[in-house]
């Protein structure tokens, strides 16, 4: 029992632990300190798979804020980002694919992540979905909708988060 009290007491500091330190790494990126956000996010994101950490280290690639500009990278972490369930990660990988940076250009990957977006409600990606299904045949169109429905199912809403009704 003393074992178990002990392993819930340190899963909630580090749970703390890693709160404070993604704290930290969003005041210095609003503060324009990248450097420090960028080794504070990374870390992050690497050793807790924190969805939002990704997020921010994909956004300083993109921006080539506290590192050099890389869309390669950018979209690498967009994608682990994505795979937690980050609706902005999962419109910004769509966009990716749309414009071929750092990833092939594919509008049938496009279309399917702004579906798993669409579908966390992310207005942005709601209103991207009719261009990129413009950019499909209609066999294409029903290829992204298959493989939309597969990252819904992965990657989508929890069942206890509302879906939308598309």
């Amino acid at each position: 029992m003393k074992k178990l009290c002990l392993a819930i007491l340190l899963a909630g500091l580090a749970a703390t632990q890693a709160f404070a330190d993604f704290s930290d790494g969003v005041f210095a990126y609003a503060k324009g300190e990248y450097d420090q956000a960028f080794n504070t996010m990374r870390s992050l994101a690497e050793t807790s798979d924190h969805g939002l950490a990704q997020y921010y280290v994909a956004m300083m690639y993109l921006r080539g804020n506290g590192v050099e500009q890389s869309y390669e990278e950018a979209a690498i972490w967009f994608r682990k980002s994505a795979e937690q369930r980050v609706k902005q990660a999962q419109y910004r990988l769509a966009e990716l694919y749309m414009k071929g940076r750092g990833v092939p250009k594919d509008y049938e990957y496009a279309y399917a992540w702004y579906r798993v977006g669409a579908e966390h409600r992310h207005k942005k990606s709601l209103d991207a979905l009719t261009a990129a299904s413009a950019n499909l045949s209609p066999a294409e169109l029903e290829e992204a909708q298959k493989l939309s429905r597969k990252l819904i199912r992965d990657y989508g809403p929890k069942e206890e988060e509302p879906q939308a009704n598309n």
